[in-house]
């Protein structure tokens, strides 16, 4: 359990229930709104109270913080559902177009706000997850309430704060009509809901100083009731802290950017596009754009090469890799780290989805041959471990044909060691063979995925950290791309490579398996891991990557390389390519794939493919109505192999 080694007390489920119908003495809506734009006197006015609120708090549960302790978790989950659509990027960015600045000045304020937005996202789903794991039942869907009716404050408030009347009449109108009912209610004064309209960017600005300054308060206090008990892990205090810091830097981003903006939506007078970057990597580097930051892998852009592979497909890997330069890139290191994809096999007739052996080992005599004298591939066991007995790191590669004298195979899920991350959430350690390469490689095999649309390098790091299954179900703590952003911020690939050579699987959910696989005899390569994704995925005819999650993580976290991205040989669109929409089927499909993979799979043991038995028998009988699930999922999205 998270809160307690031993779980929740005895009472946790009657505290809880008590805890959620009580009613503050700041009403729930007024909450809500006063964290997305208020008159500085109202503002004061809740921060104030919210300061009795902590007080009262106190000495109501002075022989009980646990108690009081959940009751901040619950309010906290709604506040940061709140800001986190309130400062969603499509309402500040449609906000900031109308705005009389200069597009130097509208990146700062849109970079600054998106971080903190996606902040915002990370501290609700940690927040959350912390009361799924530890709650009881009734606690659980207590949450999801608090989150509901934060995700609709947030979203009426925003509303009515970024959009005219005539820019969006529909959407004022809903907005205005869950405001009235709040007023009717006795939830929202008549003050409040005449002050939630639409005006100055610079007054949106002043109200959510407060805010922040109300919610790393809030924090603070958790932070408190944690350090004082110490059948708390320092983990979740570290984690509680980060928030709070946080927080601050919130406040202190809404600071600067209302003193910088006059009522007019422009910028002050003394004001200027290198003075406000300046107070604002003050702050914090990250918030600042990528061209403002230090150099970072990601992001970087340059040359993508892409080759036709043709009949000798070790020839063309090698060809490649001399015309990126790998030999000098890796001159004088002494080890190197290469992650492929192997674990999602499930049996030797399909590879589609799985970096070829062969190249594999041609990548690893390369860097032999360039005087690297540790080669090392890394893979990670999976959630397929859950199902089936054999699947540890060694057996499949064994079984797949991952045998080489010029590598050696390691298993990252036994290889972990603590690591503190720079930004980041609930993720808190990296296999220590990663970590201490002196290049790092993402061997990546080209494949469609239902979700991601394409899963190619920068995707192909998951599982070097904590298992992929951790931030995938309702409990997570962390979403699979936050986890993923998170190693590659601090070790990132020096290299990247996808193998698109004799199969790669395309179809609703290629990433798993394709029966029927295409031959595209292409590869990629690159510096850039960013960078190469976005070329191989132009080719598989995905435009707007901003639809791949993780990809568009990885432009929030280390910037968009477009602007600097240079193609060698082919650029041409693969033929015949089958995307997860590339008809109305597949798109319904894929668009429910994410929630009925974490609301209805059985956490993943519907979604299994025809899995070799013989190498890798179920760790338990399989039921009729289980057998019956999986083979009605296997033919329904392509995960059947006809053999």
């Amino acid at each position: 359990m998270l809160f307690h080694p031993k779980g929740f007390n005895h009472r946790d489920t009657e505290i809880t229930e008590a805890l959620f119908f009580s009613v503050s003495s700041v009403p729930l809506w007024l909450k809500g709104f006063a964290d997305v734009g208020l008159p500085s006197s109202i503002v004061s006015a809740i921060y104030e109270e919210f300061e009795r609120e902590l007080g009262r708090l106190r000495v109501l549960y002075a022989a009980a913080p646990r108690e009081e302790l959940m009751r901040l978790f619950l309010l906290a989950l709604e506040r940061e559902e709140i800001v986190s659509i309130a400062y969603r990027e499509t309402a500040i960015v449609d906000r900031l177009a109308r705005m009389p600045i200069d597009d130097g000045v509208r990146e700062l304020i849109r970079h600054a706000l998106v971080w903190a937005w996606k902040d915002e996202e990370m501290h609700t789903i940690y927040i959350r997850g912390a009361i799924l794991r530890g709650g009881s039942l009734a606690a659980r869907g207590r949450a999801y309430v608090r989150q509901v009716a934060g995700a609709i404050g947030g979203w009426a408030s925003s509303v009515r704060q970024n959009a005219r009347w005539r820019d969006a009449p529909l959407s004022r109108f809903a907005a205005t009509a869950i405001t009235t009912a709040g007023a009717l209610t006795g939830q929202v004064p008549r003050g409040v809901r005449e002050a939630l309209n639409y005006g100055p960017f610079r007054s949106f600005c002043e109200y959510n100083v407060d805010a922040e300054k109300t919610a790393a308060r809030c924090w603070g206090r958790i932070c408190e009731l944690t350090a004082a008990d110490d059948s708390f892990p320092s983990s979740l205090l570290a984690d509680f802290r980060r928030i709070t810091d946080d927080e601050i830097r919130h406040q202190q981003i809404f600071e600067v950017l209302f003193a910088a903006l006059d009522d007019g939506d422009r910028l002050a007078p003394d004001e200027s596009v290198e003075t406000l970057a300046a107070k604002i990597g003050a702050i914090g580097e990250n918030f600042l754009p990528r061209a403002l930051r230090a150099p970072h892998p990601l992001g970087a852009g340059g040359t993508v090469h892409v080759a036709t592979s043709g009949v000798d497909k070790r020839a063309a890997l090698r060809q490649i890799l001399a015309d990126a330069k790998l030999a000098e890139r890796v001159a004088g290191r002494k080890s190197v780290a290469i992650k492929p994809t192997f674990m999602l096999g499930y049996d030797r007739n399909d590879r589609s989805h799985i970096t070829d052996p062969d190249l594999l080992d041609e990548l690893a005599r390369v860097l032999r041959e360039a005087g690297v004298a540790d080669v090392s591939v890394i893979e990670s066991e999976n959630i397929y471990d859950n199902f089936y007995a054999n699947r540890s790191v060694a057996n499949v590669a064994r079984y797949l044909g991952y045998e080489s004298d010029a590598y050696r195979i390691v298993d990252a899920s036994s290889d972990q060691v603590v690591h503190s991350y720079s930004r980041g959430l609930a993720q808190t350690t990296i296999a220590r063979t990663w970590r201490d390469a002196e290049f790092r490689i993402s061997f990546a095999k080209m494949r469609s995925h239902p979700i991601e649309l394409a899963y190619l390098t920068v995707a192909n790091c998951e599982w070097i950290g904590g298992r992929c299954d951790h931030y995938l179900f309702c409990e997570r703590q962390a979403q699979r791309q936050t986890a993923i952003m998170m190693l590659l911020a601090d070790f990132p690939p020096d290299f990247a490579l996808i193998d698109a050579c004799d199969s790669a699987a395309d179809g609703i959910i290629g990433a798993m398996g394709c029966p029927r696989p295409r031959a595209p005899h292409r590869l990629y390569a690159g510096d850039d891991a960013l960078a190469v994704d976005l070329v191989a995925m132009r080719h598989m005819g995905v435009t707007e990557t901003r639809a791949d999650s993780v990809l568009r993580a990885a432009v929030h976290w280390f910037g968009e390389p477009s602007h600097d991205l240079r193609i060698a040989g082919t650029d041409e669109p693969l033929a015949q390519w089958r995307g997860p929409y590339d008809n109305e089927i597949r798109a319904m499909l894929s668009a429910m794939a994410y929630p009925v993979y974490v609301l209805g799979s059985g956490r993943g043991s519907l979604f299994t493919p025809e899995m070799d038995t013989a190498a890798f028998p179920p760790l338990t009988s399989e039921s009729a109505m289980l057998r019956f699930g999986r083979g009605v999922m296997r033919r329904l999205i392509g995960l059947h192999h006809r053999r």
